[in-house]
């Protein structure tokens, strides 16, 4: 199937005004999706640092085995574990161990494991990102990060695509899985966005716009991509006609978007 890709942006002047409270069901919509969102910026983050961490030791680099990583909550931060197998077993085994503060600082270096088998949680973790990676979808780039969530139900999996460029966003081709509690079971996909489409990250814009054409409210996509850019996200949702500012991981409604944006 061709490939369709957009840029997509808007232009309104005027002062930006915050719009009228929503609903209590939408307030708690929102809130969540702030939650994630803030999760996913987090857990990213933290995962960019502990790849470099690794990167930066030889056996590592080496090392044939490696097939990705699982990440484990504690107060003080992130603990990433790569995961691999020897040749002709299933049985997904801890390699090495970093931890990583969320902000993205190293709090412990790289250290080697003695291969033993995964815990039953971190297996199911490792079980949904893989399962996740082989779910049918569109595909908008050919390098992919899977960053994985607990969830009440069991797991969600978020397969985010990367850009070739530092100013472009790929929001197309990006996805919410979720998966049983054992991560073998794929309950439900979810498109984050529509086909292909692209947001550009001009130096000189003092904020990103972003019009989505199939949803009524925004997304935990929307809130991961303002806080990667470092800068305030404006979306429309062209369905009913609303305008929503995203800044700092915090969603507000608004009535129009400054001339400076875009």
């Amino acid at each position: 199937m061709a490939m369709r890709v957009y840029i997509v942006g808007m232009m309104f002047l005027g002062l930006v005004q915050i719009a009228a409270p929503a609903g209590a069901a939408e307030e708690t919509a929102l809130r969540e999706v702030e939650r994630v969102g803030t999760s996913l910026h987090e857990l990213d983050r933290a995962a960019r640092a502990a790849l470099k961490e690794a990167e930066g030791t030889r056996a590592f680099r080496r090392d044939d085995r490696v097939a990705g990583w699982v990440a484990d909550r504690h107060p003080d931060g992130l603990s990433f574990t790569f995961v691999g197998m020897e040749p002709g077993s299933s049985q997904p085994l801890a390699l090495y161990r970093t931890v990583i503060a969320r902000s993205g600082r190293v709090l412990e270096d790289l250290r080697r494991l003695p291969g033993e088998p995964l815990d039953a949680r971190l297996a199911a973790q490792f079980a949904a990102s893989e399962q996740a990676r082989l779910t049918q979808r569109t595909r908008c780039s050919n390098d992919e990060e899977t960053l994985v969530l607990p969830d009440a139900e069991g797991w969600r999996a978020y397969v985010l695509p990367r850009a070739a460029f530092p100013d472009v966003y790929l929001l197309g081709g990006s996805y919410r899985v979720e998966l049983s509690s054992s991560g073998d079971a794929v309950t439900g996909v979810q498109a984050l966005a529509s086909e292909c489409v692209i947001l550009q990250n001009k130096p000189t814009s003092g904020a990103l716009l972003f019009a989505e054409d199939r949803a009524t409210l925004p997304n935990e996509l929307h809130v991961y991509i303002s806080q990667q850019a470092g800068k305030p996200l404006y979306v429309t949702t062209t369905p009913n006609g609303r305008t929503w500012l995203i800044q700092e991981g915090r969603i507000h409604p608004v009535t129009g978007i400054p001339a400076s944006a875009g």
